[in-house]
């Protein structure tokens, strides 16, 4: 799908016209016709105000990605991170180690949406 189908239909999917939505990115209606219609592309900084609006990854408008969300990069950076500082936790002492297994469960509980 390319990036100006996701684009539309993002935009679609919060109810709004183009020319409300170019209102909300301050760019002129015109301009937004151009990236929904291919004819433009947006500059990086535009691309990534877009993205922010639409609470999407740029990597997801651009095609390179099928996760809308946001917060599964974070999620797999979480996941990353904990696989990268495993060898940390190794020879720490069971008891350290159901600390943290402990903490995490109330970060978890914490942030849950």
């Amino acid at each position: 799908m390319t990036f100006f189908i996701r684009l539309r239909n993002e935009r679609e999917l919060l109810g709004l016209k183009q020319k409300e939505f170019a209102e909300k990115l301050n760019i002129p209606p015109n301009t937004y016709n151009g990236y929904e219609t291919g004819k433009r592309t947006p500059s990086l900084d535009v691309l990534k105000q877009i993205a922010e609006a639409l609470n999407v990854s740029t990597d997801y408008l651009l095609g390179k990605t099928d996760n809308r969300n946001i917060e599964t990069k974070k999620e797999i950076n979480a996941t990353t991170i904990a696989a990268h500082r495993l060898g940390d936790i190794e020879d720490l002492p069971d008891e350290a180690i159901d600390q943290l297994n402990d903490y995490i469960e109330y970060l978890k509980l914490k942030y849950k949406k």
